[in-house]
């Protein structure tokens, strides 16, 4: 098995059903061909200062943040089929930076996402709780016991689901797949599905997650691209479920760490 550095239009890592790039997401997803692609899933970095690697800056003033978001959904909208979905896993209400102030990120993505051309379709509320109490050892409440300036805890983040062109699919070509106690499950707009943690990733999807939104919008054999991959969940589930999946990692170190799931589970 090779996963030595590689330029950006090799893939570091391929399977029969995945395939993972190292590189620049906004350099990759350039060398894709248009209209390849029936669901993107990713959770973007957001701009709050976590450590990724030296490539990353999660620092940016937010209209730089917000330009650069612009960009790699434009990207995905290209490499999207007609009737394509998107989901973008972003906070709410958050601190940016100390160079850039409070933002409500979900609405700034989805007004990007509804110049860029993308349809409304759902907003998922993503709890990160089995009961909607707070995660354990999270004590970030501001002033306390008083009105002064208290900070909600961020116990929740959102799904944002869009379109491209049709908000109805009529391409199917795979076995449909999901069965109908998990249509019914999935098919509502609130998830309670615990976060997970990784001591090599500071920032990691739960598999359930990514789960439920394949099985939701993709057939067998359907394209699913994650421009973020980080620690390879979206590439760990595509291969469960015979998807096609697509990755784009600019750290290697994190590659390295998508390999590894992906080979030895």
């Amino acid at each position: 098995m090779n996963v030595k550095m590689l330029l950006s239009s090799e893939p570091y890592y391929k399977t029969d059903f995945v395939t993972l790039y190292c590189g620049d997401a906004l350099e990759i997803l350039e060398e894709l061909p248009e209209e390849s692609v029936d669901l993107v899933i990713t959770s973007p970095p957001y701009n709050v200062g976590r450590e990724y690697g030296e490539r990353v800056d999660d620092l940016k003033r937010y209209e730089e943040y917000l330009s650069f978001a612009k960009e790699w959904l434009s990207k995905c909208y290209r490499l999207l089929k007609f009737g394509g979905r998107i989901a973008v896993n972003v906070p709410s209400c958050l601190q940016q930076s100390k160079r850039s102030k409070s933002a409500y990120l979900a609405i700034d993505y989805v007004l990007l996402m509804r110049e860029i051309g993308f349809l409304d379709m759902e907003w998922i509320g993503w709890v990160k709780s089995v009961d909607g109490s707070s995660i354990k050892n999270d004590t970030a409440w501001g002033s306390w016991c008083s009105p002064t300036h208290p900070y909600l805890r961020d116990i929740m983040e959102y799904v944002i689901v869009m379109a491209k062109g049709s908000k109805k699919r009529k391409d199917r070509k795979g076995k449909n797949d999901i069965t109908a106690e998990e249509f019914k499950k999935f098919t509502t707009n609130v998830w309670y599905i615990p976060p997970v943690s990784c001591k090599e990733h500071p920032a990691v999807f739960p598999e359930e997650l990514v789960y439920r939104l394949v099985k939701l919008y993709t057939w067998e054999g359907d394209v699913v691209l994650d421009p973020f991959v980080g620690s390879g969940t979206t590439l760990v589930v595509c291969e469960k479920t015979k998807r096609r999946g697509i990755g784009v990692e600019i750290e290697e170190k994190f590659c390295e760490l998508v390999v590894k799931r992906l080979v030895f589970g």
